[in-house]
């Protein structure tokens, strides 16, 4: 068995059948049906359920599958701790919850500097992002901390200021403070669990002895807050998220008593994953925004 075996069986696992793994790698099918059968030979297994309609995996396949995914990041790794530190190159799989406000200023940095990498950003809540930096899914990604899961590395972004809001309409006349308890019986507009701002407001709720009479869960920030506008309930959100919608007077803002009204963002990465030179520039275009930033965005006085 080799490297280009292993190559080649992952290949059919992703496409499910040999002909079009041969033709995305570029061999004879005859070749390719000839090394599933000589790596199935020397395993003493068969690999694959094989039909009509192509080819699974068996028990003994996915059992294989979990070591050469295994191999895979390992040579992953072996070629990332060789790149070009001046210059480097590569790819970069990055996560983060939808509201990292100085996410743009650090992403259009790193490709001023860096544009030889490929940066991608997948979005999520903290939770399920946290899962997938721990599975090697992502090389890293921002979320509202601090995290408990052990083997994570965290290093401080960003503070945000979290504050409640409704739609213009929902209470006419002057809101004061005391209005605000009323707020906390309509329907909330959330991300699915696991998010660290859905966390927080829970938080409030429960110490406010409210149990929400109804919880919509959405998947993106837009639809929440859009949702909000239009009247059907209330969110918790960063100021800065929505603060040219308060300056055009769609929503109605209110603060949060303390501790539920502050949000730290974490960069979190695998403690024991290997730093590339790619991943050590880019956390190094995090931290230089966070000192422009000087550290955080500030509170404001509502």
């Amino acid at each position: 068995m080799d490297v280009s075996d292993i190559h080649i069986f992952m290949a059919v696992v992703e496409h499910g059948s040999v002909s079009r793994a041969a033709e995305e790698m570029g061999y004879v099918q005859s070749n390719v049906t000839a090394r599933i059968r000589l790596l199935e030979q020397e395993l003493g297994h068969p690999l694959f359920h094989r039909h009509r309609r192509g080819m699974m995996l068996n028990a003994e396949g996915r059992k294989l599958l979990y070591y050469a995914e295994r191999m895979t990041q390992l040579m992953n790794e072996i070629t990332k701790a060789f790149q070009d530190t001046d210059d480097p190159s590569g790819s970069l799989l990055i996560g983060s919850v939808e509201t990292v406000v100085g996410l743009p200023d650090i992403l259009s940095l790193f490709y001023q500097k860096y544009s030889k990498v490929d940066l991608s950003l997948m979005t999520g809540v903290t939770e399920k992002l946290t899962e997938e930096v721990l599975e090697y899914k992502l090389d890293g990604a921002f979320v509202s901390g601090p995290v408990t899961a052990a083997n994570v590395e965290q290093h401080p972004v960003f503070d945000e200021e979290l504050v409640l809001v409704c739609g213009r309409g929902v209470m006419e006349g002057q809101i004061r403070d005391y209005y605000v308890r009323d707020l906390l019986h309509r329907p909330l507009l959330v991300f699915r669990k696991g998010c660290g701002y859905r966390a927080k407001l829970e938080q409030w709720l429960q110490q406010e002895g409210i149990s929400p009479t109804k919880v919509m869960e959405f998947g993106t920030l837009e639809t929440i807050i859009g949702t909000v506008v239009a009247g059907l309930g209330i969110t918790v959100v960063p100021r800065a998220a929505i603060s040219k919608l308060e300056e055009e007077g769609a929503l109605r803002v209110f603060r949060i008593p303390q501790p539920f009204n502050k949000v730290s963002v974490v960069y979190i990465r695998k403690g024991d994953a290997y730093l590339s030179e790619v991943e050590r520039r880019f956390m190094e275009t995090i931290e230089e925004i966070r000192r422009r930033r000087g550290g955080h965005i500030p509170l404001t006085t509502l």
